[in-house]
């Protein structure tokens, strides 16, 4: 595996726990931190977002099969792994295993979740994605969801769900391994694989 082929890797943990707070992304990028200190000098280093299921009390409950994904540049994949085994402390407590690294998939269409960005409605966000696949020279449609409140750090802000498609396989590898917007480590403008090219509104 080379850098310049695949700019960035998932290592993927498995997890055990089991309710955690609804609005836990902070938490957990602190808990991470801890064990992985140089994730914080990485730009494009996130954390993908659990897999959890609502509760009427103010709490998520972890999916059973969770995993902790982290996606990572290749030359930090190693260091990475120095998670495995620990206790992530969030909620009533995490615990990870051994890490595992995947490398990413080319695939023509991705979608990230929730980018974060300052654009003051959707016309501004689209025209803002347009001037950052022009810039990095990367030719595709796209497709966002209406723009929902979100705040880290308690500062109020405005997300996106948004679908890239049509991309050709080094594009895509270079978009899922740099992301976009801020807020990487709280699971923000992580792409990943996606089918479908419909975005929830």
């Amino acid at each position: 595996m080379r850098d310049e082929a695949m700019p960035a890797v998932d290592v993927v943990f498995g997890l055990a726990g089991s309710s955690l707070p609804a609005d836990h992304a902070e938490a957990l990028a602190r808990a991470v931190a801890e064990w992985l200190p140089w994730l914080a000098d990485e730009p494009s280093a996130g954390i993908h977002p659990l897999r959890t299921s609502p509760t009427t009390q103010g709490l998520v409950l972890l999916a059973r099969r969770a995993r902790l994904v982290l996606r990572v540049p290749v030359h930090r994949a190693e260091a990475a792994r120095a998670l495995s085994g620990r206790r992530l402390d969030v909620g009533e407590g995490l615990a990870t295993s051994e890490g595992e690294v995947r490398e990413l998939m080319p695939t023509p269409t991705v979608y990230a979740g929730r980018v974060v960005s300052a654009a003051a409605d959707d016309r501004a966000f689209y025209e803002e994605i347009e001037r950052w696949l022009g810039a990095i020279g990367v030719q595709c449609e796209f497709i966002a969801g209406r723009a929902k409140p979100y705040a880290a750090g308690g500062v109020p802000a405005r997300a996106w769900g948004l679908a890239l498609h049509g991309l050709a396989p080094a594009a895509s590898l270079e978009v899922q391994g740099a992301g976009y917007g801020p807020h990487r480590r709280l699971g923000c403008g992580i792409f990943i694989p996606h089918k479908a090219i419909a975005v929830a509104e």
